[in-house]
């Protein structure tokens, strides 16, 4: 019949333990996308939280295939900015990250928009590295992108006339996390994903190892048949119940703890449509400006500062606006684990793993293990094949987004700091990573057709070691075979595009205004209409997007797990640090 293991066979329920954006992201994707066209035969959606958790407001950043979720996820894209104080991102401006020849801070921006076709057959980054910029635009950024003009203008990426999703130019967003999830939550219940508050006492397993219930403290027995743990950090189904090994990177990534706070916007007319990351002694400050506030924070090694030390140093760095700050530490467990697919459980999210927050992949990932999941979606007999696909890609997907933010740490040429310096020297690279950098010595690559690209491209690639200085002195063969003409004729050529790009795109603030309904003008909102994943497969153009962005947040005030698994009576009160543990926060 060509049925596989037949009808019979069909999981009927899937269970998500934890919310937050992990749970209640995957719980509106599976919703829409299993469910919209088929009505005759639901799949039952399930999402269980605990009741004793209050929703948490952070900040964070997101990448350029954020906007093309919201939209395949029916969403308007104007309540979502009402909802959840949203701005508009186009990049992300590094700062202090390298120093020129007299010791001062160099800065550059991360575009979301580049040109990057050829120019006499050949790769234009070679044009740039052999003649340079125009006077003006030292970085390949200010030559390709369009981006770096925008921020410094301060303007969006709509014309007051777009409506929902049209743009002038790629953007991301920035959020508040707690907003969103709230959002997510109350679109998924109303679309059918039943949601059960209760704290999870004991998980019980058959004779196979797999997940055949959750003891609920309330609710009593809740059969499973396919569970997704997003538990956060301690992956307490995926790690504690079925043992899969967690792989460590701390020996390529030195930041282990973050602070965070929220301050105001001295004059919210200025608001930048950027995240900015700016390099300290023993680690990286993130600034992610929201509708309403900023959300900032420390992201730092406790082998080079102590908390206090690090509290110190940040809020010294705030000046004025730390005044009142209390930053709280949140401890940050990078890596993932060996596989995120485990017999009947798929981990999501902060349970299946965590990169540093450099280049805001949080969402990202979610995004990506969910849709893998429906490709790859299961009977019951579970077979091997399906699970082994999903961790191979999800982990070349991990891998990937490693190796793009180890490049910014092991290319540093920072003197003044032992952090900066072991972060060059002293941290073991990946091979991939020396083998990028070793191509890096002898060519400048293009992607092509046969390059298998998550998010990250050798635009972005280009951009990084540019503009940090590491591709100096280097002479490549090819650049034998450009022209200084053609060169000339192409930057010519980009700033006529940079100028009509620009031409007619508002001010930041006067844009979210718009959308926001006030002020007196409507931004249009276009009908949402159901459209399937809407392109390719993960969300991205072929090659990767164009450019990504940094700096996923972490939020500030009273956080705890937003599962919690009950004590059992013959157990004592948990520890005040075990209370403090933020592993199923939804934070990131």
């Amino acid at each position: 019949m060509g049925w596989g293991t037949g009808m019979d066979n069909q999981i009927n329920e899937v269970t998500i333990v934890g919310g937050g954006t992990a749970g209640w992201l995957t719980a509106a994707f599976l919703v829409r996308f299993m469910n919209l066209r088929n009505k005759q035969n639901p799949v039952i959606i399930t999402l269980i939280e605990s009741p004793n958790v209050p929703t948490i407001g952070v900040g964070e950043a997101t990448v350029p295939t954020m906007p093309g979720l919201l939209r395949s996820l029916g969403i308007s894209e104007k309540e979502f900015f009402i909802r959840c104080n949203a701005s508009f991102k186009l990049g992300v401006r590094f700062s202090n990250w390298n120093h020129d020849r007299q010791g001062r801070g160099t800065s550059f921006i991360h575009p979301f928009d580049g040109i990057s076709t050829q120019l006499g057959g050949q790769n234009p980054a070679y044009h740039f590295h052999k003649f340079g910029g125009p006077p003006g635009r030292d970085n390949i950024d200010d030559c390709l992108a369009v981006s770096g003009a925008a921020i410094a203008a301060k303007v969006g990426p709509k014309l007051l006339t777009h409506g929902d999703y049209e743009s002038q130019l790629n953007y991301a967003y920035h959020l508040d996390a707690g907003k969103f999830a709230e959002f997510l939550r109350e679109i998924s219940i109303g679309r059918g994903v039943n949601h059960v508050l209760d704290d999870v006492e004991e998980i019980e397993q058959d004779e196979r190892g797999y997940i055949s219930a959750l003891k609920l403290q309330r609710q009593g027995r809740h059969p499973v048949e396919l569970v997704i743990d997003c538990t956060g950090f301690k992956g307490v189904i995926i790690n504690q119940v079925l043992g899969v090994p967690f792989r460590d990177y701390s020996k390529y990534l030195l930041n282990n703890r973050a602070m965070a706070v929220q301050i105001p916007h001295r004059d919210v007319s200025k608001i930048e449509p950027c995240t900015n990351s700016t390099a300290l002694g023993a680690g990286w400050v993130w600034r992610v400006p929201l509708y309403n506030r900023i959300g900032t924070g420390y992201v730092f090694s406790s082998n080079f500062r102590s908390d206090d030390e690090a509290r110190d140093e940040f809020l010294a760095h705030l000046g004025d606006d730390g005044k009142k700050a209390e930053p709280r530490v949140i401890p940050v467990r990078i890596g993932r684990m060996e596989r995120a697919w485990e017999k009947n459980c798929i981990a999501i999210g902060l349970s299946a793993g965590f990169i540093e927050p450099l280049e805001s992949t949080a969402i990202y990932m979610i995004e990506n293990f969910v849709k893998l999941l429906l490709i790859n979606f299961p009977d019951k007999s579970f077979p091997p094949i399906l699970s082994q696909r999903f961790n191979e890609k999800t982990e070349k997907m991990m891998q990937s987004i490693r190796d793009f933010i180890i490049l910014h740490y092991c290319t540093n040429n920072r003197e003044d700091s032992e952090y900066w310096r072991v972060a060059r020297e002293e941290m073991e690279l990946p091979e991939s990573v020396e083998n990028l950098l070793e191509e890096y010595r002898h060519t400048l690559p293009v992607n092509t057709d046969f390059d298998g690209v998550y998010l990250f491209n050798y635009f972005s690639y280009n951009t990084i070691l540019f503009s940090k200085g590491y591709l100096g002195g280097i002479r490549y063969p090819a650049e034998r075979f450009i022209v200084r003409e053609d060169w000339d004729q192409r930057i010519a050529d980009f700033l006529k595009y940079e100028q009509k790009k620009l031409a007619g795109l508002p001010n930041h603030y006067q844009l979210l205004r718009k959308i926001r309904g006030e002020d007196d003008a409507q931004v249009p909102q276009s009908g949402i209409s159901f459209g399937g994943f809407g392109g390719p497969a993960f969300g991205a153009p072929p090659g990767g997007i164009q450019m990504p962005q940094a700096t996923v947040q972490l939020g500030g005030g009273p956080m705890k797990p937003s599962i919690r698994f009950a004590a059992k009576k013959s157990e004592e009160p948990a520890k005040k640090a075990e209370q403090d543990d933020l592993s199923g926060s939804h934070i990131l």
